[in-house]
Order: C-alpha cells, then structure tokens, then sequence
C-alpha cells in the first residue's frame, strides 16, 4: 500500500511543478499532522475541492485542479467558514496540479486534443494551448465536441476547418495574436472574453466556447486513470463538477 507522499510525489513527476505560473498555488494545500506517511487507500480526484468535500471525510487524499488557496482569504466568515470547516473536518491531505498541470505533456491541454480525436502538432500559448490539425471531417469534430459539452457554443463559418488552436479553461491574453501567428481556422477554448471573441471573428476565425469546467474535466480524469494505473491498489475516484440545468 503507497503513502500519500508517493501518491502526491508521481502526480508531481507528472506535472512538475516548476511548470506552474509564478502567480499560481499548486502543490499541498492542507496537511493535517502525519498526512503525508499514512497509507493511502482512498483518492478523490476533481476540479475543485468544494466539490468533494461531501466524500472527503473518507479519503486519504483529494487531488484537485483548481488550488483550494488560490487566494488565501484575509478574513474566515460565511462560505470559507464553512468551506474550511469541512476541509479541517475531512482530516485528509488538499493537493493542487493546476497550471503546471495545464501545461505538462499529457496534461490538460494533451487530453483535450485528444478527447476530440485531434494531430497535436505543437504546444501553442506559452504552453496552455495546443496546435492542431483536424485530421476527420467538420462534421465529425462537432459531434466529439457536442458530445464532451452540453454547453458547446460555436461561433462564425465552421466550413473548412482544418488547423484549430485548443485552448482548455480560460483564453490567455493574446490568444488573437497566437491564432493569427499559427494560421489557424479555430479555435476552442473552456471560455473567452467577450471582445477577445468579437475579435477573433473580425479576424475571419471560428470560435467554440465548452464551458471552463467542461473543456477540463478530461485532464482530472486521466489523471486519475493515470494515478489508479500507476497504484493498483487504490480505490481512485472522480467526483463530476455539479450538474448543469440548461434552459433552452
């Protein structure tokens, strides 16, 4: 049976952690005394922490994209009392691969090209994005979309779309110029401002918004399907974000 440490020590070879933004707060975010040389038996892996926090209090470890402390508050009240609370109360060790997760090689942005059956061919956006080629049909990359989100929205002329810029989360600043540079007839992203879309589209370039947590839910399960390869013997589960009530 692996210690946390181990578990916490592979997902770190995996996404190293000098690839995260100097701005960001991955690695440990809550350790209660001895966390770190328990057995680990149980593992939840999600997006958020807020999301597992109702099966927390059975597990060893919860692994999370988005840092719990992303911004440490300056004050404990209302939902980080509570939020806190639980955490404390779950008596289990917060781990957070966020953008260093992003960036590494079969991380988030890999597993989304790969999800929607896309030719990597290089990492684009300072390593958030990825370059691609569309090697299927028009029609067959809108039905992978459609399939990996509900929440699919796609914007300007889809017909011809062969080089597409995969962005997952949210678009960096930029991301007009980094499509123009790789020539690209789309691209598609977890979301994108507002004037960054209106932009892209002037530029005569197709648009498809997932969803943040959609276009990154893919990463957070293959690195749980890693995790659970890598040790045989845990009990790894994905907790989903919250569902989504779509009014058409």
């Amino acid at each position: 049976m692996a210690m946390v440490r181990e578990v916490i020590d592979f997902v770190e070879e995996l996404a190293p952690p000098d690839l995260a933004e100097d701005w960001d707060n991955p690695g440990i975010q809550v350790c209660p005394p001895g966390g770190l040389d328990r057995k680990a038996e149980r593992v939840l892996v999600a997006l958020d922490a807020t999301h597992a926090l109702e099966r927390a209090g059975d597990a060893d470890l919860v692994l999370t994209h988005h840092p719990l402390l992303f911004r440490p508050p300056r004050r404990i009240g209302g939902r980080w009392y509570r939020v806190l609370r639980a955490v404390l109360e779950a008596d289990a060790v917060f781990y957070a691969a966020h953008t260093n997760l992003d960036r590494a090689e079969g991380g988030v942005a890999d597993t989304l090209a790969r999800r929607l059956n896309l030719r990597v061919e290089r990492e684009a956006c300072d390593g958030f994005g990825r370059l691609c080629e569309v090697p299927g049909s028009e029609e067959e990359l809108l039905n992978a979309l459609r399939n990996l989100s509900p929440l699919t929205t796609v914007y300007g002329d889809w017909e011809g779309v062969s080089r597409v810029l995969v962005v997952p989360g949210a678009a960096p600043d930029g991301l007009v110029m980094e499509c123009l540079r790789c020539g690209v007839d789309a691209v598609i992203a977890g979301e994108i401002k507002y004037h960054t879309r209106a932009e892209l589209l002037e530029e005569g370039i197709a648009v498809v918004e997932l969803g943040h947590e959609y276009s990154e839910l893919p990463g957070v399960q293959e690195l749980a399907r890693r995790v659970r390869e890598e040790f045989r013997d845990l009990n790894v589960e994905v907790v989903p974000p919250p569902d989504i009530t779509i009014i058409r």
